[in-house]
């Protein structure tokens, strides 16, 4: 089954932003809404407006280092972000951004570009490319249960999903 293509405008940062900066520890447990007010609050103002206003970012070196916590992730998502492209990542920002429904990739290249707030992104995760100003840049595609559980919206709801069609099939 095709995946839908994610098309947004870009929030663009910069290399080393941690998980901690995305979301501090003390609003781990907020309701989403409350989580998407704080969402890179310790950056500044301006990076909340710019995250909550764009579905797509573009950052450099490491983005969400720092903390295993889900919260960033789920702060994230709940302010709107639908996919993160990066030079590279976090790996538990990584899986917990999937598990979360959020599009990961590790693509050097378009983070190199000098991609501009705003600028349009589209992600096809079918072909496994990223288009920007009419540039094409490639990364592995998404497949099997990763691109279910995006599809899905978040690991809970692939589950959820998965127990449903288990009990269809058994009578229940």
């Amino acid at each position: 089954m095709p995946i839908a293509p994610i098309e947004g405008t870009a929030a663009v940062f910069g290399d080393h932003v941690s998980a901690d900066s995305v979301l501090p520890a003390r609003h781990s447990f907020l309701p989403p809404e409350q989580m998407a007010e704080q969402v890179l609050m310790d950056v500044g103002p301006e990076a909340n407006r710019k995250v909550r206003t764009h579905a797509v970012i573009v950052a450099g070196e490491a983005f969400g280092y720092g903390t295993g916590r889900e919260s960033p992730s789920r702060a994230l998502r709940a302010a709107g972000v639908r996919a993160v492209i990066a030079r590279s990542f976090s790996r538990l920002f990584f899986r917990n951004a999937l598990n979360n429904g959020i599009v990961v990739i590790q693509c050097p290249a378009l983070a190199a570009m000098p991609v501009q707030d705003g600028d349009p992104i589209t992600v096809s995760l079918d072909e496994g490319r990223v288009h920007w100003k009419g540039q094409s840049f490639d990364f592995p595609p998404m497949s099997g249960v990763v691109s279910e559980i995006v599809e899905a919206g978040n690991l809970i709801n692939y589950g959820r999903a998965l127990l449903a069609k288990a009990a269809a099939g058994n009578g229940a």
